[in-house]
Order: structure tokens, then sequence, then C-alpha cells
């Protein structure tokens, strides 16, 4: 009787069924040649083999020269490598998804005029958001308040920093005029960055918003509890953007890049 598969993992980790029986049959038997393998998998001689070749190729199993070439199963940890393909596979589909769904989103809206709305929680949600402005065809606009930026929001956003930098995005702050609020930018100091001090702006608001390609970014935070909320919309986000226009033209603008080069 052909050997029936014992271990679905195996063809979870891309083996197909050819090579999970192959390889289960030499982990079970030691050492065999090519022919021996052939009536107990089932397989034809010229299918077992390609597969021999197939699972050396990828390490799986070695193969022993002499008179006869023998065929035996490397350690099942070996199988690792499986694994840690799969994960990278894995994550490149996220990067691949992240970089697409903002071009989906644009052809949902102009199809449908809903705007897009997406949802993330907790400083991985933040700083993913974050990342994303990076890729803006557009200045960014924003409204901040530097009281939130501590602790792990303030790695976050040295590390965003350098990347904006790097990738030169232009950012328009607005921000309430105080010793504080002063002192915070003149430490960091930053190219490719404006900010418009406000008198009397409120000061505390423990959120921010971002506005870039028709997007409109919403960051609120608790205690307890951190949301980035992303809407896509031509028409909100217009709303937002005419209303920070009118903001800054009563500010007192102050050019960084300017400043860091003087």
């Amino acid at each position: 009787m052909p050997h029936e598969i014992h271990f679905p993992i195996l063809e979870k980790l891309g083996l197909s069924g050819g090579e999970v029986l192959v390889y289960e049959l030499l982990l079970e038997t030691g050492r065999q040649k090519a022919r021996d393998l052939v009536s107990p998998s089932g397989l034809g001689r010229g299918n077992v083999y390609n597969i021999l070749l197939q699972l050396e190729a990828k390490g799986l199993i070695f193969s022993i020269k002499g008179k006869q070439t023998v065929y035996e199963a490397a350690p099942p940890a070996k199988l690792q490598d499986l694994v840690e393909a799969k994960i990278r596979s894995a994550k490149q589909l996220e990067t691949d998804y992240s970089t697409a769904l903002s071009s989906l989103s644009s052809i949902y809206n102009l199809s449908t005029g809903r705007p897009a709305v997406q949802v993330y929680e907790g400083l991985e949600g933040w700083e993913k958001v974050l990342e994303d402005t990076l890729e803006s065809k557009t200045e960014i606009c924003a409204y901040l308040d530097t009281t939130i930026i501590t602790d792990d929001l303030a790695k976050i956003n040295a590390r965003y920093l350098k990347k904006r930098v790097r990738s030169e995005v232009q950012k328009n702050i607005l921000i309430i005029d105080t010793p504080e609020t002063r002192k915070f930018f003149s430490e960091q100091n930053t190219p490719f960055t404006k900010v418009g001090f406000i008198k009397n702006f409120p000061a505390v608001f423990s959120s921010s918003m971002q506005l870039y390609d028709n997007t409109v970014i919403y960051f609120s935070q608790t205690e307890n509890k951190k949301i980035s909320l992303v809407i896509k919309d031509p028409l909100i986000y217009k709303t937002h953007r005419d209303q920070f226009n009118w903001i800054w033209s009563q500010a007192e603008v102050v050019d960084y890049a300017a400043f860091r080069e003087s």
C-alpha cells in the first residue's frame, strides 16, 4: 500500500504532495536508493528522481554518492528554513499590500463616492500611519500638541523625523506659541519643517491631525489607548485644508530649514 501523508504541516510549508511522501519515507526508513522509493510512494520512477532533486535543492535531503547513489533525510530542524521563508514572504506581502492600499482606496473612492476609513490601535499602528505619510506627493500639514510626544511616542517621532528628512518631505505644523513649544522646535531644528506659532491656540488636546494627498489623519490618545484614524476623502480633506491655510495665514511662521542653514 502506498505511503500516506502523516504531517500535513509539510504541505503548509510549501512542499508538494509528492515531496512530502518522499521526505516522510526517507525520515521513516533511513537511507534509500531512488528505485526503492518508487513502490512505497506510489509515484512513477521519473517523478521520484525529480522529487529527490527538488528536496535536495531545498536542503531537506542529501545524496551519498557511491556505486549507487543513496538518499537520506536531513534533520527535521532544517524545516526551519522553510518557516523563515514563509515569514519573509508574509512580511513582503504585508508591505506590498500597504503600498497598494492607497491606490486601491483612491479607486474605491472615485467609483463609490464614499470615504475610505481605517482605524489602527496601539503604538505600532501609530508608527505605521506616520510612515505612510512619507509617500506624500504634497506637503504635510499638521496640528500638533507637543505634550503628547514623550516616552515611546518620542522614540517613534525621532525615527519618523529621520526618515522624513531623508525623503525630503516638507511638513508645515501649527502649534500654540509658548516658550515650551519654541524650545521644543529649536532643539529639534529639523530641515523640511516650517512651524506656524499661534498665540492663544488650544494648548493641550492630547491629539493631533495631519493632512496630505486627500487624506486626513487623526491621532488620539488617552492613558490606556492610542488610536490612529485615517480618512481618505477629497471633500473632507479640502475642508480641513482650507481651515489650516487660514490659520496658517495668521501665524508667525518659522522656517527651520533656513534657521538650520543660518
